[in-house]
């Protein structure tokens, strides 16, 4: 376990900007004044463990058991002409588009969840940060992020209202 002085943490000190405390459910950071370092990384590095590392695994639509020995097979040619598909391959992108703006945030209010319980329950307070911090804390080396979030964890009970929501 390396010294805690040398590792480096982005700036958490409490903003007076209103969106940052709005959003502290979101952009958050863990602290336990009564926790070792070391004993922060365990705990954290235990929680992290749960969570969803590649996602959701995708489960194709309901086809009955026998469905393939029922099917009959046809030759021939498919003419994509007119107004209705048209529509439809535009809703297919607008989906497709849809889904990669949501499913990053849906990711994450997942992943946020999970960590919460978990070091809720171990005696953590959450306390709000700017969105550039959060990011620096959760993406990168693995390592590199439990260290510190191990050393603000166990840091002194910062000078702010812990996040309740």
């Amino acid at each position: 376990m390396p010294d805690p002085a040398t590792v480096t943490v982005p700036d958490v000190s409490p903003s007076p900007d209103p969106k940052v405390r709005s959003e502290g459910y979101k952009f958050y950071y863990f602290n336990n004044p009564g926790v070792s370092f070391a004993e922060a990384y365990r705990d954290l590095a235990e929680c992290r463990a749960h969570l969803i590392v590649a996602g959701p695994a995708q489960v194709p639509g309901f086809i009955p058991w026998d469905e393939a020995h029922r099917r009959e097979t046809r030759q021939g040619t498919i003419f994509l002409m007119g107004p209705s598909v048209v529509q439809m391959v535009t809703g297919v992108v607008v989906l497709g588009a849809m889904a990669a703006v949501i499913l990053p945030k849906m990711e994450r209010g997942v992943r946020s969840n999970k960590m919460r319980r978990c070091m809720g329950t171990r005696g953590y307070e959450r306390y709000a940060i700017p969105e550039k911090a959060w990011d620096t804390l959760n993406n990168g080396d693995e390592q590199q992020l439990l260290l510190m979030q191990a050393k603000l964890a166990s840091a002194p009970k910062p000078q702010d209202e812990a996040v309740t929501e």
